[in-house]
């Protein structure tokens, strides 16, 4: 993953900066939000986050951005680029948070403990397996990767984020070696770098 900005101009040069979102009031009460439809807002912690992000990305020099669609993943991009005049975020609701069903504002762990006890392939009732959500992954950073941007900034959620980090490295998406991207933790890849998360991903589904 790239660390440092590339010059514009040339194929290698587009950059994506992937942000998970600052902290949630249902983060500090460990609960789960996988509908996009309940407003799960920051806390002033969250907001502090992405106030922070503004500072040090101020010498980014941003084209694009967008969001999952989720309320704390649009409040976090509008605080960072509060100071900027870009054209309007694109919306990318397939990056959007887990959908886990009956484990909707359920304690997270009660989510684990259903998740150690079955497949990747297997939903809970009324949610998504994470097959599934890797499919969703697929689809939306594909869209990421077709929209205009030589920079583009993106704000989204720990597991697709975590997906694509796991296959850029070359390792499984679902259990590779980065299990947890905190909140306002910052991910940049360039544009080989997500073709070949998508590669990796792709192939994880054709052998599920």
């Amino acid at each position: 993953m790239s660390e440092s900005p590339a010059p514009h101009g040339s194929f290698a040069a587009r950059r994506f900066t992937l942000i998970r979102h600052g902290e949630s009031t249902y983060n500090v009460a460990q609960r789960l939000n996988g509908d996009g439809n309940v407003d799960v807002p920051l806390t002033e912690v969250g907001r502090l986050q992405a106030a922070d992000l503004s500072r040090q990305l101020a010498g980014v020099d941003f084209d694009a951005s967008g969001h999952s669609g989720f309320p704390r993943t649009r409040e976090t991009l509008a605080i960072i680029l509060a100071d900027r005049s870009l054209p309007a975020p694109r919306v990318y609701p397939d990056l959007g948070d887990l959908r886990v069903g009956i484990f909707e504002g359920a304690d997270i762990e009660d989510y684990r403990s259903w998740r150690g006890e079955h497949r990747p392939d297997q939903a809970p009732p009324g949610g998504e397996s994470r097959f599934d959500a890797l499919a969703r992954y697929v689809a939306g950073f594909t869209q990421l990767l077709a929209a205009p941007g030589r920079e583009s900034l993106l704000t989204a959620h720990d597991v697709p984020i975590r997906f694509v980090a796991n296959a850029a490295a070359g390792d499984d998406p679902l259990s590779g070696r980065v299990t947890r991207i905190r909140n306002a933790e910052v991910r940049v890849l360039t544009e080989a770098e997500l073709r070949r998360a998508l590669d990796v991903m792709r192939e994880r589904l054709r052998a599920s």
